[in-house]
């Protein structure tokens, strides 16, 4: 996984400092955890503090988590210990995975003893603790060769017979099969889908079926890896789990691996017959695998099929797979597909557009690279110098310079993307708005006025409605506000032309500023990135 943890701290300062939104908890959460997990735990401390200071909220209990565990790695246990007992003298619960990062700690020291005495304290202070305490002192065990005590640890967790979550027991079937302990894997995934009763209790997950089905894999036992994924619990009231994406995506990448290339894409075709949608993942997975076998006509398939999913394909992929197919004699197909995602939006990077513009040309095929160029400018991805240098010449040694030119003049382009409507009388007072009550004017997208001030005021909470205080994020229906794109479906009251800028305003019917909804679409876009 690529963690860009530079981004997301730039994207931080963007919106919340530049920009003046309050963060809520799990926007400094994520701030914290890229300090610790970038080694700068002080850092991560110093936001912590900020909280404390200016937040009109407290800490959470990951808060504490990511800085413990931050504290932890940096080989600063009585700083970690200090932090867990300022957590209980703040009022909060003892949290079971703040308790774990110190017990981990104290047992890679090889101090059992301080260990046993921090699990002793939270079994006093909670009657229900999270298992993933005992994978840990499992796992510990198991590396120090002593079995026995590994499984007794795990026979009290089964003991007291805790009704938990499936992250929980994923973590301990985890451990059971990395240490050889498949008698007792199996047994506990079988417990786990006799226990699967939703809604009333979610017995596993996809997670629960990619850990016993990898490990089928890495047996070689294809059949049973199958027999497993369609597992289901025999206990009467036990209900079979309906396996999502990321599970079907485990399974492909296993069977890609294993060169079962029929296998693979039979389950494909199973995920889409489930009217489930297959993402990123799994085309990326069969179109690497493709790629690596040479089998350049199943690569086109496969990316046709992206392609017509709308799927977003970055810069470092399209330009691989692209230049892969063109270097196989693929230049007009790779055109065709282009094309098919241009038509999309996020549009392609122009990296990706370079490549296909110079694959035509090498090839001979001006017309469909000119064609290219021309979406390039229609859609305003932009035509880098060294690349608009290159097609000049090209068309120029052919002959076709004067075409290519007129392609590359940019003004025709201008507001080509700003449909003009016919003027309606309109008061001097008020400025055009469209039936969903959305001012006419200019974007809200940098969160700035005419004036250049800040649109939203610093003591607004992000998300928060300010007469009742209770969260909103994502809820549209606030006073007199129509559903995101319902004015699409209505006819305007009072179009004017786009390229007059009226003053920004805040949308009628609300106390919310228009230019909320913007920054939520950006704070998702934010999160996204950050867990990409």
């Amino acid at each position: 996984m690529i963690c860009r943890y530079d981004d997301a701290i730039a994207l931080f300062k963007f919106f919340f400092e530049q920009h003046h939104i309050v963060p809520n908890v799990v926007s400094y959460n994520n701030l914290i955890n890229a300090h610790c997990d970038e080694g700068r735990v002080d850092v991560g401390l110093e936001v912590y503090r900020r909280i404390i200071e200016i937040a009109p909220f407290s800490p959470s209990s990951v808060t504490y988590r990511h800085l413990t565990k931050g504290l932890i790695d940096a080989e600063r246990m009585e700083d970690a210990v200090a932090l867990l007992r300022e957590m209980l003298v703040k009022g909060h619960g003892a949290d079971s995975l703040v308790y774990n990062n110190v017990i981990k700690g104290f047992l890679e020291l090889g101090n059992l003893e301080k260990a046993d005495e921090f699990f002793n304290e939270l079994k006093e202070r909670c009657l229900v603790y999270d298992g993933v305490i005992n994978a840990t002192y499992m796992d510990w065990w198991f590396k120090q060769g002593k079995d026995k005590e590994a499984m007794e640890s795990y026979k009290s967790w089964q003991d007291r017979n805790f009704k938990v979550v499936p992250a929980t027991c994923n973590t301990i079937l985890e451990v059971l099969v990395k240490y050889g302990k498949k008698e007792a894997a199996w047994a506990l995934f079988e417990h786990m889908l006799d226990n699967h009763t939703p809604p009333t209790h979610q017995g596993v997950n996809s997670d629960t079926f990619n850990t016993m089905v990898n490990e089928c894999f890495r047996e070689g036992e294809f059949e049973e890896a199958i027999n497993t994924f369609k597992k289901a619990g025999t206990k009467p009231g036990s209900k079979p789990f309906q396996m999502d994406v990321a599970g079907y995506n485990n399974i492909i990448a296993r069977f890609c691996e294993n060169g079962m290339m029929k296998q693979a894409e039979e389950f494909l075709a199973a995920l889409s017959a489930k009217c489930l949608t297959p993402d990123v993942t799994t085309f990326r997975t069969l179109i690497d695998t493709y790629l690596k076998m040479e089998e350049i006509d199943d690569v086109l398939r496969m990316f046709n099929k992206m392609a017509d999913a709308g799927l977003r394909v970055v810069a470092s992929f399209g330009t691989r797979v692209f230049g892969e197919l063109i270097k196989n004699g693929k230049a007009v197909e790779s055109a065709e597909i282009l094309t098919k995602m241009g038509n999309k939006d996020p549009k392609p990077d122009s990296s990706i557009y370079d490549v296909v513009v110079r694959g035509l040309c090498n090839a001979g095929a001006l017309d469909m690279g000119k064609d290219i160029v021309d979406q390039m400018m229609k859609y305003g991805v932009g035509v880098p110098p060294v690349l608009k240098d290159f097609v000049l010449e090209v068309f120029e040694n052919a002959g076709r310079g004067s075409e290519v030119k007129s392609v590359l003049d940019q003004s025709k382009w201008i507001n080509n993307s700003r449909p003009a409507y016919p003027r309606q009388p309109q008061s001097q007072h008020e400025p055009t708005q469209m039936a969903s009550g959305w001012p006419l004017g200019p974007s809200p997208l940098m969160g700035k006025s005419i004036s250049g001030e800040p649109q939203i005021s610093r003591s607004q909470s992000f998300g928060v409605h300010p007469m009742s205080r209770q969260t909103q994020l994502g809820s549209p229906q606030m006073t007199g506000q129509l559903p995101l794109g319902s004015h699409n479906r209505q006819q305007p009251s009072g179009f004017h032309n786009m390229d007059q800028q009226q003053p920004s305003k805040p949308y009628q019917g609300s106390d919310y500023p228009i230019e909320d909804l913007t920054f939520i679409v950006l704070l998702f876009s934010f999160l996204l990135l950050y867990y990409e």
